[in-house]
């Protein structure tokens, strides 16, 4: 696992932070994480208000679901590379919940292999942006 913690972008008032990179032999797991900041902190405030709000109404057919902030935030698509020119598949994500708000994961198949030197993390999307981790490959 590699824990670059390294700040990607912000988005609706969050900064990205790139927590880690799992690098397994049959997957490879990205996670990010919004900051918590007052920002977050009042997102997850609306969010849970807009939420009890729901449940309230949802008795009387109200409205939809609300939105959780995570899924606006993450809404981006995330790709891997790597220097030996491994194909990577998205494999499923998770993003949000509860008490995983700010919170995202992607997973990948395959799993880097043991030749690769070094993989890149793509963010597509408003703000592209990526970046590249060194891999530790010592015996």
């Amino acid at each position: 696992m590699i824990s670059p913690l390294e700040p990607l972008f912000q988005r609706d008032g969050v900064d990205l932070v790139l927590v880690s990179v799992e690098v397994w032999s049959d997957e490879v797991v990205v996670r990010l994480r919004g900051l918590p900041t007052q920002v977050t902190e009042a997102l997850d405030g609306d969010f849970h208000t807009a939420l009890n709000e729901w449940h309230r109404q949802d008795e009387r057919g109200g409205e939809s679901l609300p939105v959780q902030p995570a899924e606006r935030i993450f809404d981006f698509a995330l790709t891997l590379s790597d220097d030996v020119g491994t194909t990577y598949s998205p494999a499923g994500s998770a993003v949000g919940g509860s008490g995983q708000m700010f919170r995202a994961d992607w997973f990948f198949k395959p799993g880097t292999p043991r030749s690769a030197r070094s993989i890149t993390v793509r963010m597509t999307g408003a703000q592209p942006t990526e970046t590249e981790i060194r891999l530790d490959r010592s015996e």
